[in-house]
């Protein structure tokens, strides 16, 4: 964060009249000081941050007014260490390397330029922010390159999906799978009646879940979507925002556009835009698009795994801010967004590390699946997490949108790289380690997939995802009880393994309903009274959790606005089919790619902006 400044007793222009005529007019320095005032930063900071002037531009004039020599250029064999015992990290808190053969290196970011005169020169040469840290992260490369991938699984690696599988849950899923089969060959049809009734009694929480996400829906006051206070922006902290790119050309413009629409000082907005080495096209659209000096680019190298997780742990120790935000290429945040999550945080308990804001989508009507889409976002988004965060249970984090607390963060070490739905199992890691989320009254609007493909390859990821999440946290489940709480427990297994479970199972109602039919059993009393009470409790379940989840995506979709989404409720089941494939796919998937990453292309949408709008 920058540095309060003292005024000059006289002519607070003085200071950075060594740019007036040269870089910039008067009229726009007194309007950077303005606003530097305003603010609480440096007027440099509202030079660079807001475009009205280069970085190199100002640090070179600056190292010229000041006597020092300027290094533009920094190449990786003539960088040292500044001091023996110092770390990377202590070097780019300071802004500090040094040149082999030569003086330190050093960014003056933080300080004003009378600082700087005042301190002497000594045998030092400027060097422009960004240049530095690149430099800084060329030098250190293998050791930050190690802490994103190895991080977690070598300090923490009972929380890693790197590791294998505990022994007991080996032993049970091959104990599980060898019952099973020997019960289908002895006797396929009353295997599967067995197992279907008794995923009844399992899939009650799971109804309980989604009949309390409505009743909280119905029930929610006015005073808890009021307007939040409007935080001054003296009091603002550095904010910073992680864009993890590959492939993503092609909405790069609308992207930084979006970012810059944000309501939020441009000197305290800190966004990384994290591009992967061997995406060139991505990279060079980014060199030529005209960034606002706030924004810098990390280029991440090629180590496997090529995963979303794994470029926000490289490009993490670059963040300045107290708090940070995760977006992908494709979202638009609303523009209050950022002063809502603070005030969320200010508002909120000490423990309160995540705030997730409210994701959707802004081609919600364009086809078949993106309205699919749009009713389980709403469901999901403004129903059942909500519900989630109003009882102080574990969320299963979104993918974008999550708001943190940074020491929150680095206490749990970040993401796990080799989880590929790294945010429900970070919000899983939060819970357990006794920190809370809650869910921002603000939404983030998304590009939804158009067709089957392009949808399959994305929900396979976050299943096998899920599944990932379920067997880390569940390797111990004495322990995970004892940190979550019998509540929080049966969140987990519901928000979690309710998620897979009943993707999995939900095609076989549908195949025991086309046996019956074949049969002319259908709707035929139980064979016994035995039997009785379960028959009841299965037709029970199924028609209270059809109506349920049904009546949770109405009322959620009616409360956004998007009437013409209504009548498409009443294929959510048929929708629940694909999921399924989906879920069948990932599970092929943990067992023979568990680490792959496949890619959901954007840019690919003919509409563009809020669909509460079209």
């Amino acid at each position: 964060m920058a540095r309060p400044f003292t005024r000059p007793l006289q002519r607070p222009q003085s200071e950075y009249e060594f740019l007036v005529g040269h870089l910039i007019d008067t009229a726009t320095l007194a309007r950077a000081m303005d606003i530097a005032a305003r603010t609480n930063v440096h007027p440099h900071d509202v030079l660079i941050a807001n475009g009205w002037i280069k970085a190199d531009e100002y640090y070179q004039a600056l190292a010229r007014s000041c006597g020092l020599p300027f290094a533009r250029e920094l190449r990786a064999y003539d960088m040292r260490s500044p001091a023996r015992d110092a770390t990377p990290r202590q070097c780019l808190a300071n802004g500090l390397l040094r040149h082999r053969d030569g003086p330190l290196l050093f960014s003056p970011e933080r300080i004003r330029p009378n600082q700087l005169r005042n301190q002497g020169g000594g045998n030092i040469a400027i060097v422009p922010p960004q240049r530095i840290r690149r430099a800084i992260y060329h030098y250190y490369g293998a050791s930050f390159a190690a802490a994103a991938i190895d991080g977690l699984k070598r300090r923490r690696p009972e929380q890693s999906a790197y590791t294998s599988l505990a022994r007991w849950q080996i032993i049970s899923i091959v104990v599980a799978l060898l019952f099973f089969a020997a019960a289908l060959v002895l006797s396929p049809l009353l295997t599967i009646r067995a197992i279907s009734l008794g995923l009844a009694l399992l899939f009650i929480p799971v109804i309980g879940f989604r009949i309390a996400a409505l009743r909280n829906l119905l029930s929610r006051k006015q005073s808890e979507t009021s307007r939040t206070p409007r935080i001054g922006d003296a009091e603002l902290p550095v904010y910073t925002i992680l864009v993890p790119l590959f492939r993503e050309a092609k909405v790069l413009g609308a992207l930084v556009e979006s970012l810059r629409r944000l309501d939020y000082p441009a000197a305290k907005l800190d966004i990384k835009l994290i591009l992967e080495e061997v995406d060139s096209e991505t990279i060079a659209a980014a060199e030529a698009y005209d960034l606002p000096g706030n924004f810098e680019m990390v280029i991440v190298p090629e180590l496997q795994p090529r995963t979303k997780p794994k470029a926000l742990n490289y490009a993490m120790p670059l963040a300045r801010g107290d708090y940070l935000v995760i977006y992908d290429a494709e979202d638009r945040p609303e523009r209050d967004q950022l002063r809502k999550a603070l005030a969320a945080f200010r508002q909120g308990p000490p423990n309160l590390a995540c705030v997730q804001a409210r994701l959707n989508l802004y081609n919600a009507s364009e086809t078949w699946f993106t309205k699919q889409f749009t009713i389980e976002y709403c469901a999901l988004f403004d129903g059942l997490l909500p519900m989630l965060a109003r009882y102080d249970l574990p969320i299963p984090l979104g993918g974008t949108s999550n708001h943190f607390r940074v020491s929150a963060l680095k206490w749990l070490l970040a993401w796990d790289p080799y989880n590929v739905t790294e945010d429900a199992d970070l919000g899983m890691r939060l819970a357990r380690s006794g920190y809370r989320c809650g869910v921002l009254d603000s939404t983030t609007f998304e590009e939804a997939p158009l067709s089957f493909m392009p949808w399959l390859r994305q929900r396979t990821r976050w299943l096998k995802g899920f599944v990932q999440t379920y067997l880390v946290h569940l390797r111990s489940p004495a322990k995970l009880w004892r940190e979550l709480g019998p509540r929080g427990f049966l969140a987990f297994q519901v928000m979690i393994g309710g998620t897979v479970l009943s993707a999995l199972v939900h095609p076989w109602f549908y195949a025991l309903l086309i046996s019956d039919l074949a049969r002319g059993e259908f709707l035929a009393r139980p064979e016994s009274m035995l039997s009785l009470p379960l028959w009841v409790l299965a037709a029970g379940n199924l028609v209270v959790g059809y109506a349920a989840a049904m009546s949770l995506g109405y009322l959620t979709v009616r409360a956004r606005g998007l009437k013409s989404l209504l009548r498409q409720v009443a294929l959510m089941p048929l929708y629940w089919l694909l999921v399924s494939a989906a879920a069948y796919r990932a599970i092929w998937q943990f067992v023979t790619a568990r680490f792959t990453w496949e890619k959901t292309e954007h840019g690919v949408t003919r509409q563009v902006g809020n669909p509460m709008h079209q």
